[in-house]
C-alpha cells in the first residue's frame, strides 16, 4: 500500500467527503457556537448576578459591561433560559455530528468493498486477512472521532474565539491580546505537540492490531490442527508477545494523555493568573473598573471549554488520522489490472497465448509460452508446484497482464475486451472452495441468482452431491457455517462444481478440481463434467494422472517452457 501522507493533506482529503452533508455540518457548527456561548453565559452571569447585588463602591462600572446594569432578578431568568437552551442546542449539534459521522463511515464501508473488489484478486492475496478485517471494522470505526469530534469542534472553537475576542477587545485591549493568547496556546500549540509526540505510537497500535486480528483468524482456522499438533502454547505465546507490545504502545498513549491533561490544566491556571496580574495593573492604573477586571478574569477561566476540547484531540487524534491514512491509501491504489468498460463484447470460440511472459516480484514464472485452445475441447495442463499452471488460469481471467506477449479472444487481445465479458465467457474454478454463511441454496445462486430450484438440483445431480444435499433435514435451505466449516472439503469442492454447472459459459478453467476427492467420486464428477459441458472448452490443471484421462489433449509445463 502506499506510504502515509501529511496529516494535513489528510484531513483535508478526509473533511471533502463531507459535501454532500455540508447543510447537516454548517448546523452541528453553528448549533455548537450557540450553544457554548450559552454555556459560557451560565458562569459569566452568575459573576453579572453577583455584582447586581454588591454596593454600588465596589462594583463600579458594573454598568458599562457588555450586559451589566440589569436587575438581580433579570439574570436569574438568563441563566435558566442558557440552562435550558444549552441542554438543547447541545443534544441538536451532537445529533448532527453523530448523523454526519455514522452517514459517512457507511458511503466508507461501501467505497472500502469495492475498493477490494477493484483490487483483487492480484494487490489482496499477499495481504494479511487480519490487517483487512481491521481495516473495514476498527480502522473505520474510529473515523467516527474525526466526523463527530473533530472538524465541528475546531469550527466551534475558531468562531467562540472571535466572539470571545471581540468580547474582551470591548473592556481593554490587552485583556482580549491575552485571553486570545491563552486560547491559542491550549486550543493550537499543545494539541500539535502533543500529535507530533504521539503519532509514531498511534501507528504501531494500529499495526499491531491489524496483526492480532491475523493471528486470531489464523488460529481459529486452524484450531483443529493446532489441537492435533499440540501447538497450542506455542500459539498463545505468540498471540500474547503481540498483545503485549500492543500493551506497551497503548501505555505510552496513556502517558501521554495523562501528561497533556496535566499540562493543559497548569496552563489554564498560569494564564488565568496572568490575566488577574493584567487586570489588576489596569484597575489600579484607571484603564478599567475593577468590576470589568472581575468579569474579564471570570470570563476567561469560564470558557476554555472548546479549546480544552481541541487539546484532548491532540492524542486520540493521531490514531484516527492512522486509520484515515490507511483507508485512504486503500481507496486510492491502483489496481494491477484496470476494468475494461469502453471496449468490446467477444462470444469465445479460441484463446491463443503468444509469446507470453510473467515474473512475480520479479520471479520469473512463465517463459515464452505459447498456447492454443479451442471451443468444445477439454485441455489438461500438468507440472509440479509452483510450474505456473494456475499462473495461467489466473491471466486467462485476467488478474494479471504478462509482461511480455499478448493473450488473445477470436484474435481481439484480451486487454481490449470489456471486463465482464471476459467473466461471462469464462468460469474458474479453484482447489479451495469459498461458501459463504447463509443457505446452500443461496451459495449456488451466487453464480446464477435467477436460477430455479430445477436448475439448482440438475447441476448438483452433476456435480454427483444431489442425493447427499437432497438428504439433509433441510435439504437446499440448509445452513452453511462461515466459511464453510459445516462441510467437508470434497462437499465444498463439490458445491463449487454445482456452481460452474449453473453457468453458460464458454469456457470453464478448473485448477485442481478434484485434489479432495477420491477416485471413485473424482471418476463420476469428471464424466458429468465432460457430459454435462459439450461444445465448450475446458481447461483442466491436474498432478493426477487419471484426472488427465478426460482431456482431449495434455500439455505438460516443462514442454510449454522449452517451445
Amino acid at each position: 500500500m502506499s506510504s502515509r501522507r501529511n496529516a494535513a493533506k489528510l484531513m483535508v482529503e478526509m473533511v471533502k467527503m463531507i459535501k454532500p452533508l455540508k447543510l447537516q455540518m454548517l448546523a452541528a457548527i453553528t448549533l455548537g457556537v450557540i450553544g457554548f456561548i450559552l454555556s459560557f453565559g451560565i458562569g459569566i452571569i452568575g459573576g453579572y448576578a453577583m455584582l447586581s447585588l454588591l454596593p454600588d463602591f465596589i462594583s463600579r462600572g458594573f454598568v458599562n459591561l457588555p450586559f451589566g446594569g440589569y436587575e438581580f432578578s433579570f439574570y436569574i431568568k438568563a441563566l435558566v433560559v442558557c440552562a435550558i437552551l444549552r441542554g438543547v442546542f447541545h443534544y441538536v449539534e451532537q445529533y448532527c455530528n453523530h448523523y454526519i459521522a455514522f452517514r459517512i463511515l457507511a458511503e466508507i464501508r461501501g467505497q472500502i468493498f469495492s475498493a477490494m473488489r477493484r483490487l483483487a484478486p492480484a494487490k489482496l492475496e499477499g495481504e494479511n486477512p487480519g490487517k483487512l478485517i481491521s481495516l473495514i471494522m476498527g480502522d473505520i470505526e474510529l473515523l467516527e472521532v474525526f466526523y463527530a469530534h473533530t472538524i465541528s469542534p475546531i469550527m466551534i472553537a475558531f468562531f467562540v474565539t472571535i466572539v470571545l475576542a471581540i468580547f474582551f477587545i470591548n473592556i481593554h485591549p490587552l485583556i482580549a491580546l491575552v485571553a486570545i493568547a491563552s486560547y491559542i496556546t491550549i486550543g493550537v500549540i499543545v494539541p500539535y505537540i502533543a500529535s507530533a509526540k504521539s503519532k509514531d505510537v498511534g501507528v504501531n497500535i494500529r499495526k499491531n492490531i491489524g496483526y492480532l486480528n491475523g493471528k486470531f483468524l489464523d488460529e481459529l482456522r486452524g484450531i483443529r490442527e493446532v489441537i492435533q499438533y499440540d501447538a497450542g502454547n506455542y500459539a498463545i505465546q505468540d498471540i500474547e508477545n503481540t498483545t503485549e507490545e500492543t500493551l506497551v504502545h497503548q501505555l505510552k498513549l496513556k502517558e501521554q494523555v495523562a501528561s497533556l491533561q496535566g499540562n493543559t490544566d497548569t496552563i489554564i491556571i498560569v494564564f488565568s493568573v496572568i490575566q488577574a496580574l493584567v487586570c489588576t495593573k489596569l484597575a489600579i492604573s484607571g484603564a478599567i473598573t475593577p468590576s470589568q477586571g472581575f468579569i474579564a478574569v471570570l470570563t476567561q477561566m469560564s470558557t476554555f471549554g472548546p479549546c480544552i476540547a481541541l487539546a484532548n484531540l491532540g492524542v486520540t487524534l493521531t490514531q484516527t488520522l492512522a486509520c484515515g491514512d490507511r483507508v485512504m491509501n486503500l481507496l486510492e491504489e491502483k489496481p494491477m489490472v484496470e476494468k475494461v468498460k469502453d471496449g468490446v463484447n467477444v462470444d469465445l470460440e479460441n484463446i491463443a497465448l503468444e509469446n507470453v511472459e510473467f515474473a512475480y516480484d520479479n520471479v520469473k514464472i512463465l517463459d515464452n509460452i505459447n498456447l492454443e485452445i479451442n471451443k468444445g475441447e477439454t485441455l489438461g495442463i500438468m507440472g509440479k508446484s509452483g510450474s505456473g499452471k494456475s499462473t495461467i488460469l489466473k491471466l486467462l481471467m485476467r488478474f494479471w497482464d504478462p509482461q511480455k506477449g499478448t493473450i488473445s479472444v477470436n484474435g481481439i487481445n484480451l486487454r481490449d475486451i470489456n471486463t465482464d465479458s471476459i467473466y461471462d465467457n469464462i468460469d474458474y474454478m479453484t482447489q479451495t472452495t469459498i461458501l459463504f454463511a447463509g443457505t446452500i441454496r443461496d451459495n449456488l445462486k451466487i453464480a446464477k441468482q435467477d436460477a430455479t430450484d430445477q436448475e439448482i438440483n440438475e447441476a448438483l445431480k452433476k456435480a454427483s452431491i444431489y442425493e447427499y444435499i437432497s438428504g439433509l433435514d433441510n435439504g437446499l435451505n440448509t445452513r452453511v457455517s462461515e466459511l464453510g466449516d459445516n462441510f467437508s472439503g470434497g462437499e465444498r469442492q463439490r458445491i463449487g462444481l454445482a456452481r460452474c454447472f449453473l453457468t453458460d459459459s464458454k469456457l470453464l478453467l478448473l485448477d485442481e478440481p478434484t485434489s479432495n476427492l477420491d477416485s471413485h467420486n473424482e471418476a463420476i464428477i469428471l464424466k458429468s463434467l465432460i457430459e454435462g459441458i459439450k461444445d465448450k472448452a475446458i481447461v483442466l490443471v491436474s498432478h493426477r494422472e487419471s484426472t488427465m484421462g478426460v482431456c482431449d489433449r495434455v500439455i505438460k509445463m516443462s514442454e510449454l517452457m522449452d517451445l
